[in-house]
């Protein structure tokens, strides 16, 4: 399925079971009309003191989040205040209310009121986009428009949808074990030198632990008895790992986003007795490919 189709139904059916943000969400998308312009939902946001909101709906392109309050919020506006406070420390803040107080009472507005209130945040989000142009909402890259880029960049926030396309950004193709995919892939004609790697952080029988700071990456088996043994296995190669990390978002899509080239800490490894692989660069030439 295409990648945008597969991630917007999914984000829909997510919210169904709350109808009032429901309609709201799906009048915006319907009313902007517009595949481009990326819909993100249940945003994660790091508020004080270690605590998180969850942001209903946020637009990454113009940096605006859109707060939808249903009825129950009425009893919660002190907090929503604040929480709104701490997210407009790092986003342009929307609310949209669903309710109207009737004698100290939140009751549901009429359908009138609800597309109004709505409709002028649709227009606020349109002057937005007209206010500076638009960079597309691209879903996941193609190995050939990746390959046409000449370059491949952490900044640019590659991301794949398949190992197979992994490996034909190099000309290349996965390699099987048996009935197994191994988990990287030699550049063509820099072998023993480049090596093309998609680690798993959730692998049942690997730990591959990219740091907060995304530039070192710890990779050992979980089995403690043969960490030694693979660190030992790789120490003294001199391999330089062009890696795409496999993520899973909470909508249960998986994508490989490219995190950078990586090489082995040899000091940090055998402190550790793990290979402890360190970020050399952000940037991968691919004009040298064959």
């Amino acid at each position: 399925m295409d990648y945008k189709l597969d991630c917007i139904t999914r984000m829909l059916t997510k919210i169904s079971h709350k109808r009032l943000e429901s309609y709201v969400i799906h009048r915006i998308w319907n009313a902007l009309d517009n595949t481009d312009i990326h819909f993100v939902f249940q945003q994660y946001v790091v508020r004080k003191e270690g605590k998180y909101a969850l942001a209903d709906l946020y637009l990454p392109q113009i940096n605006l989040v859109v707060e939808i309050n249903e009825p129950a919020h009425y009893k919660n506006q002190e907090s929503d205040n604040i929480r709104n406070t701490e997210i407009s420390q790092y986003a342009e803040v929307k609310a949209i209310d669903c309710y109207n107080v009737v004698n100290g009472n939140a009751v549901a507005c009429t359908l009138d009121e609800l597309n109004q209130r709505t409709d002028k945040v649709i227009d606020f989000i349109r002057k937005k986009i007209t206010e500076k142009p638009l960079i597309p909402w691209k879903g996941t890259d193609t190995p050939e428009e990746v390959r046409k880029r000449g370059i491949i960049q952490v900044d640019d926030n590659v991301s794949l949808n398949t190992i197979d396309d992994i490996a034909a950004i190099f000309g290349t193709k996965p390699k099987h074990k048996g009935f197994l995919r191994v988990s990287a892939v030699w550049v063509p004609n820099k072998e023993n030198k480049d090596l093309v790697w998609w680690p798993n952080e959730n692998h049942s029988k690997w730990c591959n632990k990219l740091s907060d700071d995304k530039l070192t990456i710890k990779e050992y088996p979980k089995e403690e008895s043969e960490r030694h043994g693979h660190l030992m296995s790789h120490i003294d190669k001199g391999v330089k790992r062009i890696t795409f990390l496999k993520y899973t978002d909470w909508l249960g899509m998986n994508t490989y986003r490219f995190v950078g080239v990586f090489e082995l800490n040899k000091e940090k490894s055998i402190k550790e007795n793990m290979c402890v692989w360190e970020r050399i660069s952000d940037t991968y030439n691919l004009d040298t490919l064959p």
